[in-house]
């Protein structure tokens, strides 16, 4: 059976751009945000979480690959202040294994799905002043 050339073509780039989906890393289809719990003692306190206000206990959405600012402060009570960094995943290290059989993994290494918070539940215990 005989294939016309535009079709062998058209095959040709559909096969090669379906492959360069399906292995261009795991990272890359990862969620780009995570959720943090954020809650205190004494409860009802004001937390910023990246420059947005909240009340705790709170959930609240944020970049996984970028370090979370918290301040959390009441009135009587000494503020809270901390930063929670990121790591690499193991999505991420699967992708760096990828990277050196198919090479197109690294471009998941680029998107926020190839890290972590470092702690995603947050107790804060203010203290009175």
């Amino acid at each position: 059976m005989k294939f016309n050339p535009i079709f062998k073509s058209f095959m040709s780039i559909f096969l090669s751009i379906t492959f360069l989906a399906v292995s261009s890393g795991c990272s890359l289809f990862r969620s780009h945000n995570q959720s943090i719990n954020i809650s205190s003692t004494p409860m009802d306190a004001a937390v910023t979480v990246n420059g947005a206000r909240y009340r705790t206990p709170t959930q609240v959405s944020v970049k996984r690959n970028e370090p979370v600012n918290i301040q959390c402060y009441k009135k009587g009570y000494v503020p809270y202040s901390r930063t929670i960094g990121t790591h690499i995943n193991v999505t991420g290290i699967l992708d760096i294994v990828g990277t050196f059989i198919f090479i197109v993994p690294c471009i998941g290494l680029f998107t926020p799905g190839a890290f972590d918070l470092d702690e995603t539940n947050v107790n804060i215990t203010l203290y009175k002043e």
